[in-house]
């Protein structure tokens, strides 16, 4: 093959190399057996969404994709304007209510509204989650009666069926087509938004419309976070694997001598090759990624035991009325609302969110050196103190 690839050293053997490679991406994986990300995935989905067939159909020259870095940042500013309008009318509004009752479950003809029926839970929600996601799956709901006309499609089924779109999702992350990675991207918020749906099912057929608490011990509550974290898991391989291919080391069968010397003394495995190809092992990225990996775990289940111990204070009720004023003002006070926000800042649906942004604008490398030790500090940091915090609290109100 070395002989059809041209001369040893030309940079048109590489080029060549590279093009076979590509046609042949299945033969990277080291278990095909195993696993069917390192195959490329269908290219109709692709051509479908971003080709340029839509451009030329267009009157205006439009593809849903083009300059998506420009796109991001528009959609963003939105995003985060909106954001803060939403966050300014909840905070104000929670001064004023008793979230011991307000938590409670409502009527099931009630329409949903991010603004009434405050928990612990709700107040500790990432942003995207509690203004768009939520609300789209609880409208959808009730316009189409989902969970009444199909009883029979329980929130367990929902669940699995959303593991599955993060296993495809996670496969398109792992293309070398930055348009497959971006389908790969819609395909996760469709979890995401399947992730908030069986929440809305299970309180639906449950009797407890608009309750927003975890109910723990439970079969459904321990299916729906494992897919939960499965879904993550899928999404962290697509990136491991896209990046095994893309910092992947040019295996050239035409290699001079003072290459492979210098590949055996290191300087072909983190850096830049001495064809100017910059090339990492696949010890090293798979360390970048679990670190972002190990953030997200972390934030999950942080999150998750600090709203259980938030509740337990803040929405047990109390008979003294004394410690039910002290209890009310805790609540309500600088320091429980910080802890509260900057949870909805770092929790786990958030972290999954921010990663998907860099995927769109081809950035993922840079995102993952950036927070790879930053984001776990914060995150280990901030629940550390809220365990101070939750034991001052515990002393104060004598629980």
């Amino acid at each position: 093959m070395a002989e059809k690839i041209g001369v040893r050293g030309d940079t048109s053997s590489y080029t060549s190399l590279m093009e076979c490679r590509l046609k042949n991406s299945h033969v990277l994986c080291p278990c095909p057996q195993l696993t069917a990300y390192w195959t490329p995935p269908p290219s109709w989905v692709r051509r479908a969404c971003c080709c340029e067939t839509i451009s030329k159909m267009s009157p205006f020259g439009f593809s849903i994709f083009r300059d998506a870095k420009t796109c991001c940042i528009f959609i963003g500013l939105i995003l985060l304007t909106y954001y803060l309008i939403m966050d300014i009318i909840l905070f104000m509004r929670f001064k004023t209510v008793d979230i011991v009752e307000d938590s409670k479950a409502g009527a099931q003809d009630e329409l949903y509204s991010p603004f009434t029926h405050l928990s612990v839970k709700a107040l500790m929600n990432d942003h995207t989650s509690q203004y768009i996601i939520s609300p789209s799956a609880e409208y959808f709901d009730t316009i189409t009666q989902f969970s009444t006309r199909f009883s029979f499609i329980t929130p367990n089924i929902i669940s699995f069926t959303h593991l599955f779109l993060g296993f495809l999702s996670g496969k398109f992350v792992a293309s070398e087509n930055l348009h497959d990675r971006r389908v790969g991207v819609v395909i996760f918020h469709i979890r995401t938004w399947l992730d908030a749906f069986d929440g809305v099912v299970f309180r639906s057929q449950s009797g407890t419309h608009l309750q927003f608490q975890s109910v723990r011990a439970t079969l459904g509550y321990y299916v729906d976070t494992t897919c939960d974290a499965l879904g993550g898991v899928f999404l962290c391989f697509g990136i491991l694997f896209y990046l095994w291919k893309r910092f992947d080391k040019p295996e050239l069968p035409t290699w001079t001598k003072a290459q492979e010397a210098a590949s055996k003394t290191g300087l072909l495995t983190n850096g830049h090759t001495t064809s100017g190809r910059e090339t990492y092992s696949k010890k090293y990225l798979f360390w970048k990624v679990f670190c972002y990996g190990l953030c997200l775990a972390c934030a999950g289940k942080f999150w998750d035991l600090t709203v259980g111990d938030f509740k337990e204070i803040f929405q047990t009720p109390l008979k003294d009325p004394k410690l039910s004023m002290l209890q009310f003002e805790l609540c309500h006070s600088t320091t429980t609302v910080i802890l509260f926000y900057l949870w909805r800042i770092v929790e786990g649906q958030a972290l999954l969110q921010y990663i998907l942004i860099p995927i769109i604008i081809d950035k993922i490398w840079e995102f993952l050196n950036y927070t790879q030790y930053i984001l776990l500090f914060i995150i280990v940091g901030l629940y550390l103190i809220c365990l101070l915090y939750i034991r001052h609290l515990r002393t104060t109100l004598g629980l």
